[in-house]
């Protein structure tokens, strides 16, 4: 049976594929006994040409593995291999899954319960609002989410999840130690921290446009299903759901304004039956049979009967619609300065969120 630290250094051979090391696993074969294999044996094994003959100098590359693993150690990672046990068995079961994920953080059996959410990098107040509403939900109702920790829409899912406590899984295309830019890289320590960052890639290799596509697949691999919020008619965000369709996995889409470039993608899912349309985070949650948890009747609203009077006006005039400062100023009839420190005293209770650009709305 070929170790770890064998299954790592396959991957580094030039050519192999992914589904050439899985019949090499399925074979029950060491790395001894394979090397003393004639040419003409190991062909069942999809390895010839240019491939083959690298396979039997294997130095160089179980030196990168090692390399690799002493990389990973240094960075308090982990790397884990189809072999595992803790792989993730969804993503197992796809058309060339990765052989090896480099982690920071750690993959657990709930995240088996997996839903992807993804969206376009330049995301609107629309979109980020959608992000988190669903991240938030799916939370609550038990399920992982997983995105790209990409700008916008990845971020905002990435955010709201970890802000309602659950667990979410960043998929890279880069090494864990070349993320970029820097205020990813930051989000990504956070998320090891309630969740994992994971990467078919090598410590030190940066991320290229060609890599995107890959990690997409890995995406929509490891969930029941993907949701996607914002994207334009060519977003990458589109990849990922054509490999949830090759993958067989449900694929939901969230309408938008007919004239907003950053919804034509969506639309256009649904207008040609590519992708279920979803209004709410239940659509997604009862289609994929996950459970939907209910209010508890018994216990009390938020206690709004605490608040001061000023905060009982605001939040009159707060909704799950994002309303400018100046606006909300005018119809709440406060000074500025009021406005101000009752918005802020709401956020700290929790009843109010600031946007960006001075807007705001209700929690």
């Amino acid at each position: 049976m070929l170790s770890q630290h064998h299954i790592i250094a396959l991957g580094f051979v030039p050519g192999i594929t992914s589904n050439a090391i899985q019949q090499l696993l399925a074979s029950g074969l060491s790395l001894d006994e394979l090397l003393r294999l004639y040419d003409h044996d190991l062909l069942q094994f999809q390895l010839k040409g240019k491939t083959l003959r690298s396979i039997r100098e294997m130095t160089p590359y179980l030196q990168e593995a090692e390399r690799q693993e002493r990389r990973a150690d240094e960075f308090g990672a982990s790397i884990v291999t189809i072999a595992d046990e803790k792989y993730p068995d969804s993503l197992r079961q796809i058309w060339s899954a990765p052989t090896v994920l480099y982690l920071k953080g750690n993959l657990l059996q709930e995240d088996r319960n997996a839903i992807a959410i993804v969206g376009t990098r330049g995301g609107s107040v629309y979109g980020k609002i959608t992000a988190e509403k669903y991240a938030e939900a799916f939370v609550r109702a038990g399920v992982s989410v997983v995105s790209g920790l990409a700008r916008g829409i990845d971020t905002w899912a990435h955010k709201g999840t970890l802000r309602a406590g659950g667990r979410t899984i960043a998929v890279i295309a880069s090494g864990l130690d070349r993320i970029q830019p820097a205020i990813s890289a930051q989000l990504a320590e956070e998320i090891s921290e309630q969740g994992g960052v994971i990467t078919e890639y090598p410590f030190g290799i940066k991320a290229l446009r060609p890599y995107f596509p890959q990690r997409n697949r890995i995406i929509s691999g490891m969930t029941a299903g993907t949701v996607v919020v914002e994207s334009d008619l060519k977003g990458g965000a589109l990849i990922t759901a054509r490999f949830a369709l090759d993958q067989n996995r449900e694929i939901f889409a969230v309408p938008g304004p007919i004239n907003s470039p950053r919804s034509n993608g969506t639309n256009d899912l649904i207008r040609t039956d590519r992708a279920r349309l979803t209004q709410a985070p239940e659509d997604v949650l009862e289609s994929l049979g996950f459970h939907i948890p209910h209010p508890n009747q018994n216990e009390p609203p938020q206690a709004l009967h605490h608040l001061t009077a000023f905060e009982q006006l605001v939040c009159d005039h707060l909704s799950g619609e994002p309303i400018h400062i100046d606006d909300l100023c005018e119809k709440s009839g406060l000074s500025p300065s009021d406005l101000l420190v009752t918005l802020l005293s709401l956020e700290f209770k929790g009843l109010a969120r600031q946007m960006a650009g001075k807007m705001f709305l209700r929690e």
